[in-house]
């Protein structure tokens, strides 16, 4: 499963402006990660909020070892 690559899915729920704004902390976060990794990261798909949020980001990470890293990776936060 090392080889696999990741697609990562965020959305801004219910909190508008400051859900999207979350949502942009999460994808810098993780685009960070990535590059400590020495992986890529390519965005698929972005609807941005227009203050520097994402209402929805979807992004694919590709490199060894994404897959095991990423895989347990989901949840809601509130």
């Amino acid at each position: 499963n090392d080889d696999k690559n990741v697609i990562v899915e965020i959305r801004g729920g219910a909190g508008g402006d400051e859900a999207a704004l979350f949502a942009a902390d999460l994808f810098r976060m993780y685009s960070k990660f990535a590059e400590a990794n020495r992986w890529k990261v390519e965005v698929m798909s972005a609807n941005e909020n227009g203050i520097g949020g994402f209402k929805e980001i979807v992004f694919m990470v590709l490199g060894h070892g994404a897959y095991s890293k990423l895989k347990y990776e989901s949840g809601v936060h509130r």
